[in-house]
């Protein structure tokens, strides 16, 4: 048995870089370290002792991670490093190693976007893994040559050496990783993960690696993480087993958020199913496309499904046709009134500064969302990730500022900005929205008043970190 610290490194308040991008939230955001959980899972099943850290949601400072692993005394540090943190956190992990003589390896779907340019930033780190980690940090930790360490990419005698990453995690690989909810339930304060779409307290789990889909020019996961058209599941019976002992062991759960970049349509039709067969109540929500079909979204709502997650992204053909969303317009509002016909609701992700858009086009996105009308949207401001088709375009075609945002003639880096508020006070201020927080005031307002008393500055006046 070996001592694994696995964390999520301080930066700055608010911070959050567990999701499939990272940033400051708006709203007090803060979903579970998903991936860095399963790898904690996965090295305890293996018999390890694990200390976690998920220092942002904890509140924690540098001086105070630094101290609790140092009483740890790990023979292994993974680090799961952020695109906004990155400088941070090849700090954190350079003090790491010049102050407790740690072996240190930088992990996540971040890491995973330009090794070299990373680990150029380092004095001292100086390995990271690229894609999936579970296998590569059970390998590290247990003495398998650098060499043959699955991803990994490394430096060796003044040169650097990448590793081929091996094959992703199979379905029976993926079943016997031990629940993460079991994990996070010995290892973090649920109360510390909130988001404005979901009762508090949730859960995440995932039921599936990788995306079906898996053409989006813009999607940092598909991109790094688990690549292309790959879909790698559990069995069902594995996953109602885990629903199964969150409704038993963790009652004071309200939802169950599955975090699989989207479930397909037969694989929500099977879940559905089996969640009635087995009687399970728990509620659950879950990332979906928006081309499920109405018997599909009638089966999950009879199975408890509260909330949708659907990735709309823009009300522009033109653009939906250059960032390969593979759904036309049509489609989405057909599938909003079918889930609402359900009976379900719906988060809308809606995003601005997508390649060549202009003005107009992000106005007609803008009016798309008030028509849909979910019950809750967000406007993101696009984030470039090196590495992906959407970074590359953008790039070839001069379109990115010295931040590397989006920042276009027709359509510059401040007005995505401008609109992106406009946006939010133009959905959130409507009559149609007043009208359900005056009729379910404490769904809309008291159940969501730290988010609103955060949203208001950003709606109006303040600046958003991206």
């Amino acid at each position: 048995m070996a001592r694994v610290a696995l964390i999520s490194p301080p930066f700055l308040p608010e911070y959050m870089r567990n999701a499939r991008c990272d940033f400051v939230s708006l709203s007090g955001t803060q979903w579970y370290p998903i991936l860095l959980g399963y790898c904690g899972a996965y090295l305890e099943g293996r018999g390890h002792d694990v200390l976690f850290i998920d220092a942002p949601a904890a509140g924690l400072d540098h001086a105070a991670a630094l101290a609790k692993i140092a009483r740890f005394r790990p023979e292994l540090v993974a680090v799961y490093t952020g695109l906004m943190s990155e400088s941070n956190d090849v700090r954190f992990c350079d003090d790491l190693i010049e102050t407790q003589g740690t072996n240190v390896v930088a992990v996540g779907p971040y890491a995973s976007i330009d090794p070299p340019a990373l680990l150029g930033k380092a004095k001292r780190l100086d390995k990271l893994v690229v894609g999936e980690f579970e296998r590569a940090v059970g390998q590290l930790i247990e003495g398998v040559a650098l060499g043959a360490v699955d991803g990994l990419t490394w430096r060796q005698a003044g040169s650097l050496r990448e590793n081929s990453r091996g094959s992703y995690l199979t379905g029976p690989e993926l079943d016997a990783i031990p629940f993460v909810s079991r994990f996070f339930k010995k290892h973090v304060h649920l109360a510390h993960y909130r988001t404005s779409s979901e009762p508090h307290p949730f859960m995440d789990i995932m039921t599936g690696r990788g995306c079906a889909w898996g053409l989006c020019t813009y999607c940092l996961w598909v991109h790094t993480y688990v690549k292309g058209r790959t879909y790698n599941v559990r069995s069902i019976g594995n996953v109602i087993e885990e629903l199964r002992y969150i409704q038993s062991e963790l009652p004071e759960v309200r939802s169950v958020m599955l975090q699989d970049d989207t479930l397909t349509e037969e694989r929500a039709m099977a879940l559905a199913e089996a969640k009635i067969r087995g009687r399970l109540t728990i509620p659950w929500s879950c990332y979906a496309r928006a081309e499920l079909s109405y018997e599909t979204l009638l089966a999950m709502k009879r199975a408890g499904c509260l909330n949708l997650h659907v990735g709309y992204e823009s009300a522009s053909p033109r653009v939906l046709k250059r960032i390969r969303k593979g759904i036309s317009v049509e489609r989405m509002e057909r599938f909003t009134r079918d889930a609402k016909r359900a009976g379900l609701h719906i988060h809308g992700d809606f995003a601005l500064g997508f390649p060549g858009e202009t003005m107009a086009e992000a106005q007609q996105t803008v009016r798309m969302a008030k028509r849909l009308n979910p019950e809750s949207a967000q406007f993101q401001l696009m984030i470039p990730f090196p590495g992906t088709p959407f970074h590359d375009d953008m790039d070839a075609n001069g379109w990115l500022n010295a931040e590397g945002q989006p920042d276009m003639p027709q359509f510059s880096n401040n007005q995505i900005r401008e609109v992106a508020k406009h946006a939010y006070r133009a959905f959130y201020l409507r009559p149609t929205h007043l009208w359900r927080c005056i009729r379910h005031p404490h769904r809309y307002v008291f159940s969501k008043y730290r988010t609103i008393r955060r949203a208001i500055p950003a709606m109006f006046w303040k600046r958003w970190e991206v």
